[in-house]
């Protein structure tokens, strides 16, 4: 009699929200239960930290970095974790801001700024899943050895300035 295996994809579910708290956190990325998985904050100290990002873990202890650096008509992040790193380059354009990886043999469908996109790899298997809720992000990571880059990516589609046009307010 012939065995039959089946093999499903696993995938982490994980929650993106904004920290609006009083501290120098930015964002906080829990999981299905609840708990704080991570916390990405402004690094205490050093001289340019508005571009600079820092992905800690639950224990505090740090588990990635995120380096924005401003281009002339692009916005490019650098993600690092445990020696390794990819660029996301953002670019604005007629038809909307296209997202980019350099580094890696990923790339980016879906509506990046709007925060609904999916990365996906050249073979087409799916790396993660991003969909916009009216306060939060959910992220859904198909391999957990990609987690600290999918988090970081959604934190930097987060960071997009997605108004169109400017408009003074009346107070």
């Amino acid at each position: 009699m012939p065995m039959v295996i089946f093999l499903t994809v696993i995938e982490m579910t994980l929650y993106l929200k904004r920290d609006i708290s009083a501290g120098k956190g930015c964002f906080t990325v829990s999981d299905a239960l609840g708990e704080v998985k991570y916390l990405v904050s402004v690094p205490s100290s050093g001289l340019m930290t508005r571009f600079k990002l820092v992905i800690t873990d639950a224990s505090g202890n740090e588990a990635a970095r995120i380096r924005r650096i401003p281009l002339a008509g692009t916005v490019t992040y650098v993600l690092r974790f445990d020696r390794k790193h990819v660029t996301l380059v953002t670019v604005p354009g007629a038809n909307g801001i296209s997202a980019n990886f350099y580094g890696s043999n990923w790339r980016i469908t879906g509506e990046f700024a709007a925060r609904n996109f999916s990365i996906i790899d050249v073979d087409k298997t799916l790396i993660s899943e991003q969909r916009n809720h009216a306060d939060y992000c959910e992220i859904n990571v198909a391999d957990s050895k990609n987690e600290l880059f999918c988090v970081a990516a959604a934190v930097c589609s987060n960071l997009i300035n997605t108004i169109d046009s400017r408009a003074l307010q009346a107070v």
